[in-house]
């Protein structure tokens, strides 16, 4: 995964693939498995996308 430009963080569950450019890191990254009546999911606190300056002027 390295090799395709991914970081990787350990977490509870594993390791935690993520892009190493456009995505934007909290000091702290969490991994949670939550269940919703609706959906069962992973939910992932601590990295939002960076929107490129074309993305917001547009």
């Amino acid at each position: 995964m390295r090799e395709k430009g991914y970081t990787a963080d350990q977490s509870e569950l594993g390791n935690v693939y993520y892009p190493a450019e456009g995505v934007s890191r909290a000091e702290t990254v969490s991994v949670n498995y939550v269940e919703y009546p609706w959906i069962t999911c992973f939910e992932v606190k601590g990295l939002s996308i960076v929107k490129d300056k074309n993305d917001i002027e547009n």
